[in-house]
């Protein structure tokens, strides 16, 4: 314990020592308002292909067309002042007018045009790819008007706009070449200095189009792999915001004057099983992993809490607090079912298996290690393989049979379904290919009736309870925050509105 505390102290000076000394960062000497945020170490952060990671940088410096309302869920307009549909074929958009991008360019239908046939463009490999397939045509009306008509009806079509991928580009900005290192919106705050992989500095645009935003004069953004690094910045008072904690990191915190840690919503951790490469793929070796679960246990071990107490397990892709949730009673822990099961499949001695994972995200070691001892009795030898996570989003996520990524939730179910299950979807980690679940997922896309769409989502949910390759862990997000932020705001599409907070 002694060396790890000593590892620790040594780890946070070079940490200190490395990070830029930003204009207005110091704000007992100046009036500037700086927030301070330590974020892990993103991967690609180019919209489009953005991978989950650097949440305050482009939430900061771009926009959507509508944002959701962290009080009420409702939609907000954005850089769409309003929007109509017909049966959910046709979508009308009225854009904002006087908006202008950071190089001084006009914001209009153009570019709402560009962004979202862009999806399409082979060359970027746009992770939302599948959930535009179905527009046939983005017709410019006026500078200000823009028509986007589907193949099929999509009566939820207008939350795809709040997924963090679905940012308003310009159609004339270089973001093949400069989404990396130049990044570029309508957003409240410009980049002023980056350090790829290191370090942000953005500061007030101040030709945003709300007059009364942002409320901070800069956002100074530190990328550090260590989370207790981070934790620990924050506790002597070099930054402000730390996303991502974990439970023992909470427990850690909260003795500490003068810094709180909330949970906005919860997200999933999926365990997937990729039901084309071995032992995974004999439905028979799913499920005897499944009967080797307690979600009691995962509860108490991952989270430190009681189930269904802020963590709740399933079977299926959808979150227990969701209106589309199909309560269906959990199966039980059975090792002998599942030692049945595994000599069924052909496995009578048991089976060995790696899982991947991302160590330095919250719940990842704990789940991993949890999730080897259950089943172990059971015949599954599990190896973890755990990798920093943009390590493990690079290198094995999407290319590995056992994996256990964090999924952050969609306010709109479907969202996730095309992307993460349907035939070639580009976050397709269990490889599914299944017709029946192709066509519950185009069905709920399509159905504009309420009750008859849950129907689909049911139905949807007890295959994956019967037969599907994942486990749905969902455990809070914690974030922790000095006393001195005022009014953050973290919506369920994961996009933290920073442009709303102040600092005291």
């Amino acid at each position: 314990m002694l060396k790890r505390k000593i590892f620790l102290f040594v780890s946070l000076i070079l940490v200190v020592a490395m990070l830029p000394v930003f204009a207005g960062g110091d704000k007992e000497t100046t009036s500037t308002k700086t927030i301070r945020v330590a974020e892990q170490v993103p991967g690609l952060i180019t919209p489009g292909v953005w991978d989950g990671q650097a949440f305050s940088l482009n939430s900061s410096i771009y926009e959507y067309l509508v944002e959701l309302n962290y009080h009420d869920g409702t939609l907000d307009p954005v850089l769409a002042t309003s929007w109509e549909t017909d049966d959910g074929s046709n979508w009308t958009f009225k854009l904002r007018e006087g908006v202008t991008f950071h190089d001084g360019s006009t914001f209009d239908a153009n570019d709402v045009k560009y962004t979202i046939e862009r999806t399409q463009d082979p060359t970027v490999g746009h992770l939302k790819k599948a959930d535009f397939q179905d527009v046939v045509s983005v017709d410019v009306i006026d500078d200000y008007t823009v028509v986007v008509r589907l193949s099929t009806p999509r009566p939820t079509f207008i939350y795809q706009f709040t997924d963090y991928n679905m940012i308003i580009l310009s159609s004339d900005y270089d973001y093949a070449s400069f989404g990396e290192t130049k990044p570029m919106g309508t957003g409240p705050f410009m980049l002023k200095q980056m350090t790829p992989k290191e370090s942000a500095l953005l500061e007030r645009n101040l030709t945003y189009w709300n007059p009364e935003l942002p409320k901070v004069d800069n956002i100074a953004i530190y990328f550090i792999a260590d989370i207790d690094a981070r934790v620990s910045m924050l506790e002597s008072g070099q930054v402000d915001i730390v996303p991502f904690v974990t439970p023992i990191i909470r427990e850690r915190l909260e003795p500490k004057q003068g810094v709180s840690v909330i949970s906005p919503y919860q997200e999933h951790r999926f365990i997937a099983m990729a039901v084309d490469e071995k032992p995974f793929d004999d439905p028979r070796v799913r499920l005897a992993l499944k009967y080797t679960i307690d979600p009691e246990v995962l509860a108490r071990s991952v989270a430190q809490t009681e189930l269904n107490d802020g963590f709740f397990y399933n079977e299926t892709p959808i979150l227990n607090s969701m209106a589309e949730y199909k309560d269906i009673q959990f199966r039980g822990r059975d090792i002998e079912k599942a030692k049945q099961l595994l000599d069924e499949a052909g496995y009578p001695d048991g089976v060995s298996v790696d899982l991947y994972y991302a160590s330095d995200h919250p719940y990842g070691k704990e789940l991993s290690q949890t999730i080897k001892e259950l089943a172990a009795p059971a015949g599954f030898a599990i190896n973890l393989k755990g990798y920093t996570r943009d390590v493990y989003l690079a290198q094995y996520w999407l290319n590995v049979p056992f994996s256990i990524t964090g999924w952050g939730g969609r306010v709109d179910p479907s969202m996730l379904l095309a992307l993460a299950f349907k035939s070639g979807g580009s976050w397709n980690e269990s490889h599914l290919s299944d017709p029946y679940v192709d066509s519950l997922i185009d069905r709920i896309a399509a159905e504009p009736d309420f009750d008859t769409r849950t129907k689909y989502y049911h139905d949807l949910q007890q295959w994956f309870h019967d037969e599907g390759p994942l486990l749905n862990v969902q455990v809070p997000l914690l974030i922790a925050l000095s006393d001195k932020i005022i009014d953050y705001r973290h919506p369920m599409t994961m996009i933290p509105q920073l442009k709303y907070a102040d600092i005291k």
